[in-house]
């Protein structure tokens, strides 16, 4: 077997090649299997009729992210048009032009349509930061002035700003290749995010603190860190901005792994104390011209994305656990156990479905 195996796919294995665990019939795993969940962070491309059927079995509904874009937008007013017990929709910036005269009135009114066809709320992601920048070679941050009138514009409409700014401190640290040549993590395989040993180029530090500007610059704008507001690796770091932000709440969307690696007392109290700004999200989605494959493959991806994270999240078992490579080869053999948190059927409900509607309102509707 290739060496791509990623935490992810480790999981994976644990749940989808040994179904023997008995966490999935756990009251609790019946409980939250039962309950009302709303996946706030997906990439819906197509309307794969697998979607529906793990909502319906699950009873799931999920927002989809739009990139901003017009296409991409019209996709998401026609997705939830026609299926609104199913999907809800942010919209995104679209950064074309971004440095032009007039890009932020534009995008104003691109807002204004949005939410008028249902948009819950308004994505920024990393390229703001990580890629553009200005003409003194400056790297555009989130904090610059020319987001200001937008930023005040989805405040004043009672909308929430939900960002992917910066990415995971690994990133600045070395990537890794195989001897074969063989990209071993995201940031061999998009060199263009990964800044390790790039000077010039602006320091994680740099991105974090953007973003806290914006947060305490606009305390009446909701705000939303994807994927644990890149601060993944620490839940103590995301419990200090809590404690400094009333208007900071965090959705986990493909960081669990990051969660598992940590202490698990310490996991478990930012989880019991903190539910009412944490938000379940996967970031998966469909893609589009799916062969059978390619079809099946998402659709395995999904179901075993779910059950692996509810086990870590609602049960106490030893979860067997992998994700280490040696000698240029992957283990996707368990090697050790991670302790699932238990967590109390109050946090899970809120987590699951109060927290998102909570902070997204209106993106219960029809569910």
């Amino acid at each position: 077997m290739k060496i791509w195996y990623t935490s992810l796919l480790s999981i994976l294995w644990i749940l989808v090649i040994r179904p023997d665990l008995k966490s999935q019939t756990d009251p609790g795993m019946e409980y939250l299997n039962s309950i009302k969940k709303i996946d706030i962070h997906t990439h819906v491309r197509s309307e794969a009729d697998y979607l529906q059927e793990f909502m319906d079995e699950f009873n799931f509904k999920m927002v989809t992210i739009s990139s901003g874009r017009k296409s991409g937008r019209e996709f998401s007013e026609q997705l939830v048009s026609e299926s609104p017990r199913y999907f809800g929709w942010i919209t995104g910036i679209d950064i074309e032009g971004i440095l032009e005269e007039g890009w932020a009135d534009k995008i104003i009114s691109n807002l204004k349509k949005d939410f008028e066809n249902g948009a819950v709320g308004v994505k920024v992601w990393k390229s703001i930061g990580m890629s553009i920048q200005k003409e003194n070679g400056e790297y555009l941050q989130i904090d610059d002035p020319l987001f200001d009138p937008i930023l005040k514009f989805i405040a004043s409409e009672n909308k929430t700003l939900i960002a992917h700014l910066g990415e995971p401190i690994h990133a600045w640290m070395p990537t890794y290749i195989t001897k074969e040549g063989t990209p071993r993590n995201y940031w061999a395989n998009h060199p263009e995010y990964s800044f390790y040993d790039h000077p010039e180029k602006p320091s994680y530090s740099d991105i974090m603190a953007a973003r806290d500007h914006v947060v305490e610059r606009y305390p009446e704008l909701r705000f939303v860190g994807a994927h644990l507001a890149s601060l993944e690796f620490d839940v103590d770091e995301i419990m200090m901005r809590m404690e400094m932000y009333p208007n900071f709440a965090v959705e986990i969307g493909g960081r669990m792994r990051y969660l598992m690696w940590q202490a698990r007392g310490k996991v478990k109290y930012f989880f019991e104390n903190y539910s009412d700004r944490i938000m379940y999200g996967t970031d998966r989605g469909s893609g589009r011209d799916m062969n059978a494959d390619q079809y099946e493959s998402q659709r395995e991806n999904l179901y075993g994305r779910y059950k692996a994270f509810s086990q870590y999240l609602v049960t106490e078992d030893d979860i067997p656990f992998s994700n280490i490579v040696r000698e240029d080869k992957a283990y996707p053999k368990p090697l050790y156990t991670v302790k699932g948190l238990g967590l109390s059927k109050e946090v899970l409900e809120n987590i699951f479905y109060n927290t998102p509607i909570k902070w997204f309102p209106g993106v219960e509707k029809n569910f």
